[in-house]
């Protein structure tokens, strides 16, 4: 009766028995005096009691081993084996399975997490962190909670280090894989005098230089000093969560690199300062357009400050203009300057007055707009457009459009025209037709001419002339639409599909249905250049694959030319227009009335364009949907003006929004998945979007339900 009692039991957990015997319970007998004892106290035969162990070891798939099967072949006859007092067994990662305890392992740290703060349910605070393992057989997650977790706060423990984990235990943890902790007897040892560790694999060197990183490398170790931190900006998730991000640059002896922070890592910007010596570990790299690189340091990361006199002082060096971002309190940079803008004097809410005057500054890198406050604006009135200045503690702010802008205030230091600094202007880059985004500048591009378009006249706003021409390029990532203006429109007369063509000096806008187009008016249209590699025309038509209908859950990757079907079930409360240069087509951010074009030269009456946001969800998953131009207009059934109107009428913006009723419209969107930088993640930017029509969704999934059977 007991043994099937026992039976019972063992058949609701097969692992308990095994536990039992390899926990902890190092037996005074091996395998062979096991074997001799069952014999002496049954009556079953050596070939009889071997065929049972094999039989109960299969049984079990494999998972016991032969003392363990014999063990519990011996109470299975009713015999118990005497055991001696437990011990720690010494294992090796591979052999831990959930459940285990009294365990003893040598491993290597590769990845450190750092510790956390949580509420208990008893209203008291704990800490966890834990630390990556590794032994050359597996890696396991070690948890470390309340004051083991401080360990790690305090660098007790570094990547790299060999811990020795004694009377541990092995639980599942919640991504299903083993992990270990470390009750109230157990120890954790930082390099230890063990023999196992001259067994351990060595750490593979991840830290590189800042020059050496590559968009192939999935993570990286880098160390350097910070040049300059912006503040931490906090964002909604599409799921109404908060998020923090931070930016900063990075520099090395070797070059530097611009750095996002995200959630508690962006928090720590606070107490960063220029000159900081850092080492971020596993931070992940992401491809930039024109084939840079950039750091991401999320929660699978970690930042950890240097001890000075470990990292040589790098020399100061200012900032170049495609490296700044928004927040940035303190800043040193070179430009020169393109264009300056009329003063402007307000009076300050305590009754004063003040002046500001604005410029463009470029660099080799890019441009920026550039405020100069007060007696800064007085310097500036008595500069021209060529001269040099290099500014100190200067700061950045978030200027029209979401753009970039620096500011010149009473602690910034203005040097005129400085000795033995020279600033070039931006150099076109080449750049894939796939790559492009809506308002780059100074691009390189060279494609095969798909399609031509014949020149047109037209009439600007202020009653003069103008020419425009069209064609679509393409090259083996993609097409795009290409304007040409003024005398450059003529040149396609020269042009017939097939002919190869390079951009030099172009720019790239948002086209009326959301798309990039590019534009080349000031800039270089050379024609059947030396260059070898591109498919003919009739490739390139194809290049662009048919939207594929999927569900939200499958969505992978950036580039995917996707169509779903879902909710809307939140509408972004964002600005509902932007506006554009009606001569060329550039941005002009959010001025409503005239702007200056630094592309004309000339002060214009914008276009407005519609840009809506809205969270999708399909049941399996959501994402961000972006619809610009047309495709929103059609979408909400008001052209861009009706939509500015109604914007400037409304009383607050959530009015606005509510007034176009789309929360809970059922939609089919056809777009591109595009990557967002700034939250770092998915979204979809559409090119077609339409009010799901039950009938056609009907025979949609009849048809699939079909193939499937």
């Amino acid at each position: 009766m007991q043994s099937r009692a026992w039976a019972t039991d063992f058949a609701q957990n097969p692992f308990s028995i095994e536990q039992e015997f390899i926990m902890g319970l190092d037996m005074e007998l091996n395998f062979e005096q096991m074997v001799e004892k069952i014999l002496a106290d049954s009556n079953v035969t050596r070939d009889e009691l071997m065929n049972r162990i094999h039989s109960k070891q299969k049984e079990l798939g494999g998972f016991v081993t032969m003392e363990g099967a014999a063990n519990i072949v011996a109470r299975e006859l009713g015999i118990v084996f005497e055991h001696g007092r437990p011990e720690i067994r010494a294992l090796r990662i591979g052999d831990l399975i959930p459940g285990m305890s009294k365990i003893d392992i040598v491993a290597r740290v590769v990845r450190v997490h750092e510790p956390k703060e949580f509420q208990r349910s008893s209203g008291s605070t704990g800490v966890v962190g834990s630390l990556l393992l590794e032994d050359g057989t597996g890696r396991i997650r070690l948890v470390l909670w309340n004051d083991r977790a401080t360990m790690i706060k305090e660098g007790k423990v570094q990547k790299g280090d060999i811990v020795r984990i004694q009377n541990a235990y092995v639980r599942e943890g919640l991504d299903g894989q083993p992990e270990l902790g470390i009750g109230t007897r157990g120890s954790i040892v930082v390099n230890p005098d063990d023999p196992r560790a001259a067994e351990l694999p060595k750490l593979m060197d991840s830290e590189v230089k800042i020059s050496e990183l590559k968009r192939e490398m999935a993570e990286a170790d880098v160390s350097g000093r910070v040049m300059a931190v912006s503040d931490c900006r906090v964002f909604e998730r599409p799921d109404k969560s908060k998020g923090k991000v931070s930016t900063l640059m990075l520099a090395d002896s070797t070059g530097q690199i611009r750095v996002s922070l995200w959630d508690k890592w962006a928090e720590l910007s606070k107490e960063l300062k220029r000159g900081d010596a850092i080492k971020l570990e596993n931070a992940i790299i992401r491809a930039r357009p024109g084939g840079r690189v950039e750091l991401s340091l999320d929660a699978r990361g970690r930042l950890v400050r240097l001890d000075d006199s470990k990292l040589p002082e790098i020399p100061e060096r200012q900032m170049k203009l495609n490296e700044i971002e928004p927040g940035i309190p303190i800043l040193d940079i070179s430009a020169k300057i393109k264009r300056i803008f009329p003063p402007h004097e307000f009076k300050r809410a305590d009754g004063s007055h003040g002046k500001v005057q604005s410029a463009i500054l470029v660099d080799d890198t890019g441009s920026v707009r550039a405020s100069f406050w007060g007696t800064a604006a007085d310097l500036l009135q008595r500069l021209q457009p060529g001269d040099v200045v290099l500014l100190k503690n200067a700061y950045t702010r978030t200027g029209l459009g979401g753009r970039t802008e620096v500011h010149i205030g009473g602690a910034t230091t203005v040097e005129v025209n400085p000795p033995g600094i020279s600033v070039g202007e931006p150099k076109p880059g080449p750049i894939r037709i796939g790559e492009l985004e809506p308002n780059m500048d100074a691009l390189e591009v060279v494609g095969r001419v798909v399609e031509v378009m014949e020149p047109r006249d037209f009439t600007r706003p202020d009653g003069r002339k103008g020419k425009v021409a069209s064609m679509i390029i393409g090259d083996q990532s993609g097409t795009v639409r290409v304007s040409l203006w003024h005398e450059q429109a003529e040149k396609v007369r020269e042009l017939k599909a097939g002919d190869i063509v390079r951009l030099v000096d172009c720019y790239s806008t948002l086209g009326l249905f959301g798309q990039t187009e590019l534009h080349l008016s000031r800039g270089t249209l050379e024609i059947k250049p030396d260059v070898e590699g591109l498919p003919p025309a009739e490739v390139i038509r194809e290049v662009v694959p048919e939207a594929k209908r999927c569900k939200i859950s499958e969505i992978e990757k950036e580039g995917m030319r996707i169509q779903v079907r879902g909710t809307v079930v939140q509408v972004f409360h964002r600005r509902p227009v932007f506006d554009t240069c009606p001569n060329c087509g550039r941005n002009l951010g959010s001025v409503d009335t005239n702007m200056f074009c630094e592309e004309c030269g000339k002060v214009v009456t914008p276009e407005h364009r519609v840009v809506l946001s809205f969270l999708l969800d399909d049941g399996t998953d959501n994402i961000r949907v972006v619809l610009f131009g047309k495709v929103a207009e059609d979408l909400i059934g008001m052209n861009a003006q009706q939509v500015f109107e109604s914007f400037k009428n409304a009383p607050e913006l959530g009015k606005f929004y509510d007034g176009l009723k789309l929360v809970g419209k059922e939609l089919v969107v056809t777009g591109i998945v595009r990557q967002d930088n700034y939250l770092n993640q998915l979204e979809l930017r559409a090119l077609s979007v339409d009010v799901a029509e039950p009938k056609h969704e009907a025979r949609l999934i009849i048809e699939k339900l079909k193939e499937e059977t």
